[in-house]
């Protein structure tokens, strides 16, 4: 039931879903974009332990910002990262996010980023 709510939000263009599969075939993370309206999604991704600090997550979310720009006609991105993850607000920042307020996610203290497309 949860995969075809994905599948029909990702149909209609108010998500969209990015998958990074290695060589052998196995899903190792993904980068979606969620809330697509008004030009703007917000992004969010995640990479499997074992593939990680190997550069796939700023090389996946590189490419999804460039899709976001390119296919998808979007202006601004927004992601939000807590605090206790340094390794994800690298890959923002080396993204072109720029942070621009604090806030609670999950109950933890997290920074929320924009990036300008245009």
């Amino acid at each position: 039931m949860r995969h075809a709510q994905l599948l029909a939000r990702q149909a209609t263009g108010t998500d969209y879903f990015h998958l990074l599969v290695a060589e052998g075939g196995e899903v190792v993370g993904r980068v979606n974009l969620a809330e697509v309206a008004g030009g703007s999604a917000e992004l969010g991704y995640r990479i499997a332990q074992k593939a990680a600090g190997q550069g796939l997550a700023t090389a996946a979310v590189r490419k999804v910002r460039e899709l976001a720009a390119t296919e998808y006609g979007l202006t601004k991105l927004r992601a939000r990262v807590t605090l206790d993850n340094p390794a994800s607000r690298k890959v923002l920042e080396h993204n072109g996010f720029v942070a621009v307020g604090e806030l609670t996610l999950n109950g933890k203290p997290a920074i929320s980023y924009i990036c300008e497309l245009r």
